[in-house]
Formats: structure tokens, sequence, C-alpha cells
């Protein structure tokens, strides 16, 4: 029995390959089981070949192997790309229909399925997901019952026909006997924990976490990778009073969410790369009004449309530097989809206690990888609103007086809201007056530039590295974010030769105490990223030194980082 295998699951892409490997994590997920899901698709909505595969294990999962204990292939291209990926001791099932005499298929090693063929005797050929779904969870000796409740609970909204011909197809395929194998050589062991778990992309999460920390307006434009944010948000903002808009283009998009946060309405948009250069001049708006934004970055490969399908973490200088003027802002950056849930309530408060935007970057692997998550601890849903005028405070100042730019220690002013009583005050675009009013005079402006800018500036002083020692002075730290998280805590795991990991969570303001402690602490600071400038990398140079401390491992092919790529690096440094 196996305490973690892989699975990749091929066919055509718009045939239901995403929903077969969803199901099955589902199914996995509710046993106790831990998933994670990586896809492989094409820019285009149908055709063409797609996969998805999963690691399966009792512990927590974050990242893929890159060869197979089991490959299904539901179309010929499938074996083709990726047959000579499977374990030594691996199989690869195949549907029956495949023709395989263009290939090396060793008996014991290929095997076919009569995955069509079942799901056309019970009705109709779109069923053979099922059909493949009851083969596979068969081979790892999955409870049956798991299985059929999550079809049920699948199927129950287009009517019981469907869901019994479903069940039937299911049933079926679960209880042939596949020749040739010895399925238990494929079962899973038992859970440690076997509690049900939920499963979530990186997207639904910072969806969910939006929600909690009361956004109750999102307008958005669709983009890959980012468009399941509003899609979620479509889905259950109405039922809490909120509202989804699909404007009709990202500026729409940003300068409608400062519109409605400075109405005081929680509200965010989400994007990718295309999406936020078309922002920058509304980002900078509300830089300079001190109007709190949040906006979800989920990178793909660019420039322009680029690779819209593929990885990348490339946006980086773009938010760092972005726009044109100086302008405070705030970048929180998850590793997984727990992070992104919890990094997004508090961008929203963040952006309200320093009224700024605030970007959550995720990026296409994070926002689109479903993974089986931990339950969320609701107690850690703080709500921070940041300083907003009192009401009594109001009530003494004559009409016209609020000054809501006002110079205060901190750099943060009180803010009022329309409708407040003699919290009316200007706002514009151009530089101005503690009232809002255009002012010119360079003394104001410096002085104005010195309360934007240096707000922000405590957050220097608290940490926001999550640090993983593996041994003692280790020497080198390898230093990384988003979802290459996973891949590199794998990585080091497997290694013989340790290094330390680092994740950094938020960008900017960097954590300048916290680094300047590491860099005292570690010889080496291996920085590993998915772009061609290195630029986290660069950031780190610029703002603290350090040129003969600082490397990097980049990657900027469009795919991840492989679990033996970093190996290989990891033990370059010994």
């Amino acid at each position: 029995m196996k305490s973690k295998l892989t699975l990749l699951i091929g066919g055509i892409q718009g045939e239901g390959v995403v929903s077969l490997g969803t199901n099955l994590m589902k199914t996995l997920s509710n046993l106790g089981y831990y998933t994670y899901g990586s896809r492989s698709f094409s820019s285009r909505i149908k055709g063409g070949n797609t996969t998805m595969t999963l690691s399966i294990g009792v512990e927590k999962q974050l990242s893929v192997e890159e060869h197979m204990d089991i490959i299904l292939a539901l179309d010929k291209e499938t074996i083709q790309l990726y047959s000579s990926k499977l374990h030594t001791n691996g199989i690869l099932l195949y549907d029956s229909v495949i023709s395989v005499e263009d290939f090396n298929a060793e008996s014991n090693r290929f095997i076919p399925l009569p995955i069509t063929e079942i799901a056309k005797n019970f009705g109709s050929l779109i069923m053979k997901n099922t059909s493949a779904l009851g083969f596979i969870g068969r081979l790892l000796g999955l409870d049956k019952s798991g299985l059929l409740t999550s079809l049920d609970e699948k199927y129950r909204a287009k009517g019981q026909e469907v869901v019994e011909k479903n069940l039937s197809t299911l049933e079926e395929a679960y209880h042939i006997k596949i020749e040739g194998l010895d399925i238990q050589d494929f079962y899973l062991l038992h859970p440690k924990n076997p509690s049900s778990r939920a499963v979530m992309l990186g997207n639904e999460a910072i969806g969910f976490g939006a929600l909690m920390a009361g956004c109750r307006f999102i307008p958005s434009y669709p983009i890959t990778p980012a468009s399941e944010v509003m899609e979620y948000m479509g889905k259950v903002l109405p039922r809490y009073g909120g509202m989804m808009v699909q404007v009709e283009d990202e500026i729409a998009a940003v300068t409608m969410a400062i519109g409605a946060s400075y109405g005081g309405i929680r509200s965010m948009t989400a994007t990718s790369g295309p999406g936020l250069s078309l922002m920058m001049e509304g980002i900078g708006l509300a830089g300079n009004t001190e109007t709190p934004l949040v906006i979800a970055d989920i990178q793909r490969v660019g420039p322009s449309t680029g690779l819209p399908t593929k990885n990348e973490q490339s946006d980086l200088f773009s938010l760092y530097y972005g726009g044109h003027g100086e302008y405070p802002s705030i970048i929180l950056s998850p590793a997984t989809v727990e992070d992104c849930f919890y990094d997004t309530i508090k961008a929203f408060n963040l952006a309200d206690q320093y009224q700024c935007p605030v970007f959550v970057l995720s990026d296409l692997n994070l926002g689109l990888s479903p993974q089986t998550i931990d339950d969320l601890d609701y107690d850690q849903v703080i709500i921070d609103r940041g300083k907003i005028a009192k009401k009594e405070d109001l009530a003494v100042i004559e009409r016209g007086t609020f000054k809501r730019y006002a110079f205060t220690e901190d750099g943060v002013s009180p803010r009022s809201f329309p409708g407040m009583i003699n919290g009316g005050h200007h706002v514009t675009g151009l530089e101005h007056n503690e009232l809002g009013l255009p002012f010119e005079k360079p003394e104001n402006r410096k002085k104005m530039m010195d309360k934007r800018l240096g707000k922000t500036a405590p957050l220097e002083n608290e940490p926001s590295i999550d640090l993983y020692p593996f041994g003692n002075n280790n020497p080198t730290l390898f230093l990384t974010y988003g979802s290459a998280f996973g891949t590199v805590l794998e990585a080091i795991e497997q290694s013989e030769k340790k290094v330390d990991l680092g994740i950094i969570r938020r960008i900017r303001p960097l954590p300048m105490k916290q680094l300047t402690s590491l860099f005292e602490r570690y010889d080496h600071i291996v920085v590993v990223e998915s772009n061609y400038r290195k630029q986290l990398a660069s950031i780190l140079k610029e703002e603290l030194g350090h040129h003969d401390k600082i490397h990097s491992i980049h990657k900027y092919d469009g795919t991840n980082f492989t679990i033996t790529e970093m190996v290989e690096k990891i033990g370059a440094w010994f």
C-alpha cells in the first residue's frame, strides 16, 4: 500500500479532464487524504491536449512529481506526450478505443479499459469521465460509497435521471476486473486523520477571504488566470447584499473599485498582467487620494498576450516600481491556498489602515491548482477599518473645514464617508492641501509626499518571512515566494543536502529589520523565482546591497520548477 502516489489524467481539452480530476480530489479529500492538482492546458476553449496531474497522500501535498505512478489516457496524444514519464513500476491505463500500435506498449504496463464502451452502454459518451472515475477509484482502493456520494452531489441539480445514469456507469466500471494487474499494488494507506477536508483553488480562496473581510463589491473584467475570483464572488456576494459587476475593461474595474471604497464599501478587483497595465493610472489615483484599494494580481507569462495559460512571476517590477510618480503601496505574496485566504483578509485591513493600494500577488499555478486545505481558522478573521472620523469630532467643526488629509504623527489621516455630517471634502488627483483642495506650494508638496510615502514605514520593522530551518547553522537560505514554495520545500526534504528555506509573504515594504538579521546569519541567500530579470533578487540588491551574498535561480520558459531540478540546484551549493 502506498502513502503517496502521482496520477496524471490526460485527454482532449473541453471534454471534462479537469472535472474528472477535481471530482477525484474531492472524493479523496472527503475520505481524509491530501491532494494537489496541477493543470496543463492550452489557450483555447476546446481542443488540444490537456492534463491534470494529482499528487495524493496521507500528508499535506504542495507540489507534484514529474514522474507518474499512474497515467490515465483518454486520448492518444496523452500517451505520446507522457508515457516516457512513467515510473519504473508505473502503469498506463488507456481507453480501449485508442490504438496503441504505434507505441512500444509493454503488455504489463499498458492496460486497456472499456471506458467509452461502458459510458455508451449507460446512455452517453459524455459519461466516460464517470466511467474513468470508477476504474481509478477501484484501483486506489477507495470506498465506493464515497465515489457515489460525490457523483450524487455533482449531478443532483441536473435531475434524478442524470444522477442515476452516472451512478450506474460508475458501479459498472468499479466492479470490472482489470486484467493483468494486481490492483492492491496501488491501494492507498488509510489516512491518519480520516476527517473530511475541502478542496479549493487559490483564486477561490482569495474570493472567500474577500467575502470574510467584508468585501461587498467587485468590478472586474475576465482574464486568464484571474477570472475565477470574479466568478466566485459573483456567486456568493448576492447572498450577503453584495454585487459583482463585469465591466467593459480594467480601467473601469479599478476606478469603480476606487469609487466604492471612497463611499465606504470594501471593494476589490482581480486581474493579470495586461489588465494591470491598464489599471496603473487608477492605482496612482488611489495612492494620491489615499483611498483604500485591494487588487489581486494572478500572474501569467507576458508581455502582451504572452502565454496566458502558463505560469510566471514577472509582474513584480510593475507593482514595485509601476505607475508614474511615487505613491505608497503594499505587496503581499501568498504561497498556499490557505495563505490566499488569510492574506486577502490582511490586504483589506492594511488598505484601510494605511489608506493605499494593496496587492495580493499570486500566480497562475497557485491560482488555478486545486488543493486539499486544512480547516481555516475563523478566529483569525479580524476586521480593522483603520482611522475613520468620529461623529462627535465632526459635529464640532464647521462645514467645509474637515481636514481629510491632515498632517498627523503617523502620516495617516482620519477619513470620512459621503453622508457623514460635516465630513465633506474635496478630492482630486492634483496635489492638494489638508482640505483636499489643489495646492502647488513646494513646501506643501514636500510635506504631502513625506506623509504619503512615510506612512507604511512601520511595516519595515514587522517580519514577513516564514522560515523553515533544516539543520543547525546552515550557511545557505533558499528564499522564494508564491507557488514555487511547495516545490522547493519538497526538494529540500528529498535532498541529501539541506539548506534552510524562507518564504517572503510581504514584498513591499520589505521586512528590512528581518532581512538585515538574515544577511548577518547566512553566507548565501539564493532567490528562487519565475522570471527572466531576477526581479526579487534585484529588488533585494537595490534595497539592501549584499550583492556578494544574493544569488539567483530563475526560470522563464512558462513551466513550473520541478522537484528534480531543485534537488540538483540544492546539491550545487555543497
